[in-house]
């Protein structure tokens, strides 16, 4: 019975995800400041990152523009992938978050790095997929399909790089451009 009940609750977890993946919430886009967004991620995976021995390193530029963006949705997405680079090293480590303008590009760069485990070459270019995963956990493997998601609904991008056994490293771009290139975005994702 007690299998029974812990299959029941981890497929109840499984539908749960997949539900969550399929519906596309109402964008609530704004102004807001991105290193204040990595802030708040920070604060609430602080008690993990201790009791993991993992040495957090912030480099964020100050005085970035503004982004128009959901900091609900941004706050999701650093949190699926600083949660993933905490779990990629399992004996401690360390973690980079990172912000720059790239004023040329009218664009902001994201970047979560860590030296962990890394990922296998064959599995990046499906990494973004659903339910792939890397976690020996037997992770759903949405947490990514849910960041991607995040980022194309900005109008972003997002590239990883990463070799075995010397970590991984996703790098978020996002325009900087305000509710006139945005709209369209808005209306789509509500539309999906």
């Amino acid at each position: 019975l007690q299998v029974m009940e812990s299959e029941i609750r981890r497929c109840s977890a499984i539908v749960h995800n997949m539900l969550t993946f399929a519906r596309a919430t109402p964008m609530n886009l704004a102004w807001h400041d991105a290193n204040a967004v990595v802030d708040r991620c920070v604060r609430l995976v602080q008690h993990k990152v201790d009791l993991a021995n993992v040495q957090l390193h912030l480099e964020l530029e100050p005085e970035l523009p503004p982004l128009w963006c959901d900091a609900a949705q941004l706050e999701q997405l650093l949190l699926a992938l600083t949660i993933n680079a905490i779990e990629a090293m399992p004996r401690g480590g360390n973690l980079w978050l990172r912000s720059r303008s790239l004023p040329e590009s009218r664009e902001l760069e994201l970047e979560v790095q860590d030296d962990g485990v890394g990922i296998p070459a064959a599995i990046v270019p499906r990494l973004f997929e659903p339910f792939q995963t890397t976690k020996e956990s037997g992770g759903v493997g949405l947490g990514l399909a849910v960041a991607r998601q995040i980022v194309e609904r900005h109008q972003g991008r997002i590239a990883v790089s990463s070799e075995p056994g010397r970590g991984a490293r996703f790098v978020i771009t996002l325009p900087l451009g305000g509710p006139q290139n945005q709209a369209g975005t808005q209306k789509q994702g509500e539309a999906q």
